[in-house]
């Protein structure tokens, strides 16, 4: 089999993106653990629209809680460290059709260039998400602790990953578009 993109080393803005996405992980887990101890069972583990509380339950939802906020960075992380591996082996599984259309009019460098651009793309938008977690969390532990949620809260959780998906396809529209002038000028 031939290697369709040589690895190539993150750019420093690239590694930033990942200590990020590590940070909000560290920082989901803490505030899980740290609820798990201070708390006593029962915990509200439930609210309503208006962040009144409807169900009491197991302080060990804290922990659910950091374990299923913890999969999007983990997976970021994860794909970012594989993604030569993944892209060379299994193409297929990378949904980026700018990029498979305009990697052989590239030269090897420019091929790892790009990659590594598409994918510090990714690894911004997990630090986004995970920081996003991170405050859902440090709101769910704030009204656990205030025996209700903020009236924003519902709002929160719904605009925000609107507010940086949509930026994020922009841009990633944008990046097709500079990769596919590029791969026309060679």
């Amino acid at each position: 089999m031939t290697t369709l993109i040589n690895p190539a080393p993150l750019s420093p803005r690239g590694k930033v993106m990942v200590l990020l996405n590590v940070l909000g992980l560290i920082i989901i887990w803490g505030i899980g653990i740290y609820a798990f101890f201070v708390f006593t069972d029962p915990i509200p583990t439930h609210f309503d629209a208006a962040g009144r509380v409807t169900t009491y339950g197991s302080k060990t939802t804290f922990l659910i809680v950091s374990a299923a906020f913890s999969i999007s960075p983990a997976c970021f992380i994860l794909l970012t460290k594989y993604r030569f591996t993944l892209i060379n082996k299994y193409p297929y599984l990378v949904n980026l059709p700018a990029f498979f259309l305009n990697i052989k009019n590239l030269s090897p460098e420019r091929r790892s260039f790009w990659t590594n651009q598409y994918f510090e793309l990714m690894l911004m938008l997990g630090a986004l998400l995970s920081f996003y977690m991170v405050a859902l969390t440090a709101m769910i532990f704030q009204g656990t602790t205030a025996g209700s949620l903020f009236s924003w809260f519902t709002t929160f959780s719904i605009i925000f990953p609107l507010a940086i998906l949509i930026p994020f396809f922009i841009v990633m529209q944008n990046l097709s578009q500079k990769i596919k002038n590029e791969a026309e000028v060679e």
